[in-house]
């Protein structure tokens, strides 16, 4: 590896770090609303968690985290918004969803891809909440990031 890889190599390096604590985070915002907390702030801490994986991987092109991250934060903000209900049924697809993020995140890190059966259940369970709102309509879309968007901006609160 060339000596101008290594910053870059550091900085992944980091993000993935980022990545299990900003998962614990998520964990335990779900853990804390399963619990009865329904405050605005445990909502926000759980939608940032998320926002900040996918800005991050943005930044990595890391396509397939981009765009599963990318739609369980539309779903979690539908729930800031009031339209989605934070009850049991969506609690358990959120944990699962969970899983399946930390599971993009390994395998992003690890360089491998997850099966392609495993990635469709998780896409239409957070689908079924988006109502019209579902990505089936449209095209791939370009997720647009912004410099200085996400991880360290997200995570400092």
């Amino acid at each position: 590896m060339s000596s101008t890889n290594i910053p870059m190599a550091e900085i992944r390096a980091s993000f993935f770090i980022e990545c299990e604590e900003l998962l614990e985070a998520l964990q335990d915002g779900l853990q804390a609303i399963d619990d009865g907390a329904d405050d605005s702030e445990t909502i926000n801490v759980v939608f940032r968690a998320v926002h900040s994986i996918k800005g991050g991987a943005g930044a990595f092109g890391l396509e397939t985290l981009v765009r599963f991250a990318h739609r369980f934060e539309t779903v979690l903000d539908e729930v800031r918004a009031g339209r989605v209900k934070v009850e049991a049924e969506a609690l358990k697809v959120f944990f699962r969803a969970v899983d399946h993020l930390s599971d993009l995140v390994r395998a992003s890190r690890d360089g491998v891809d997850l099966p392609v059966a495993e990635m469709g259940l998780p896409f239409d369970a957070l689908d079924a909440f988006l109502g019209d709102k579902t990505f089936e309509d449209k095209p791939d879309e370009e997720i647009e990031f912004q410099q200085g968007e996400g991880i360290a901006d997200d995570f400092r609160t």
